[in-house]
């Protein structure tokens, strides 16, 4: 059996001490877990970004891959922590909604952080990933039994995950994630798009981001032409927003949170 891995997430960046402390403090209480950084380049307080970056990759980790999140605005608040246990993983994060899209696709089982005596501290600070949730993650790691670490949580909060609709001759979706590359990333599937042109006749899809009319569509980002936006399906099976070798949000101004819509002519 390999080393336990616990995989960080955050938007702390790597300036300044933040993740270092995190890491110390995990590799004083196991110093044979494996540490593996997802990114730490997340938006300030970015918890749509967190749930989509987590939800991009989980599922290629190892089973038993301990997943440690801190994207946590509410630092120091009467907010709580979570711990999720789902059938290969396990999730921990504060109980801000960025854990709602793991928690519905995994049908996780949830419980509020309240093993006291694994925390460096009782009293609230102001950084409590490091002084409550990468112990907890340490000791799990260890094989501590989850009832010593949490109980059962009889509610959490969702995050407000944007939903597409399917229109008549149109889906409305938004963009849902931007990544380094100035890629934009819909909310909009593959599933949903398959079964929209089953129901729909016409000759071709047109994407409208803000005042954009995009009609290029292509498998690829090198079978695209320069310099032009276009559309394609992703390697996460989503509708994105692409201009090959180019930023796509700069040339069209668009960010997260913005309205596409598409349409079959």
């Amino acid at each position: 059996m390999g080393k336990k891995i616990i995989a960080l997430l955050t938007d702390f960046g790597l300036k300044d001490y933040f993740v270092a402390s995190l890491k110390g403090v995990i590799l004083s209480i196991n110093s044979e877990v494996r540490l593996v950084d997802i990114t730490h380049d997340l938006p300030d307080h970015g918890r749509q970004a967190a749930a989509f970056v987590l939800q991009a990759c989980y599922r290629f980790f190892p089973t038993g891959t301990i997943f440690l999140t801190v994207v946590d605005p509410g630092v120091g608040s009467e907010r709580r922590l979570l711990l999720a246990r789902s059938e290969r993983y396990y999730f921990i994060a504060p109980d801000n909604g960025l854990l709602s899209p793991i928690l519905e696709a995994e049908k996780a089982e949830v419980l509020e952080i309240t093993g006291e005596n694994y925390f460096l501290t009782t009293r609230k600070t102001s950084f409590e990933g490091r002084d409550k949730m990468a112990p907890v993650a340490a000791w799990l790691s260890l094989g501590i039994d989850i009832s010593e670490l949490a109980r059962p949580a009889k509610s959490w909060v969702k995050l407000n995950w944007p939903e597409p609709q399917n229109a008549d001759r149109e889906i409305r979706g938004s963009i849902v994630y931007q990544d380094k590359f100035g890629n934009l990333i819909t909310n909009i599937s593959q599933h949903l798009i398959v079964s929209f042109l089953n129901s729909n006749h016409g000759s071709s899809l047109v994407l409208v981001a803000g005042r954009k009319r995009i009609t290029e569509m292509a498998a690829t980002y090198s079978q695209a032409p320069r310099n032009k936006p276009f559309f394609m399906i992703n390697s996460l099976g989503l509708l994105e927003i692409a201009v090959y070798e180019d930023s796509a949000a700069n040339l069209l101004g668009l960010n997260p949170g913005d309205n596409v819509v598409l349409k079959i002519e």
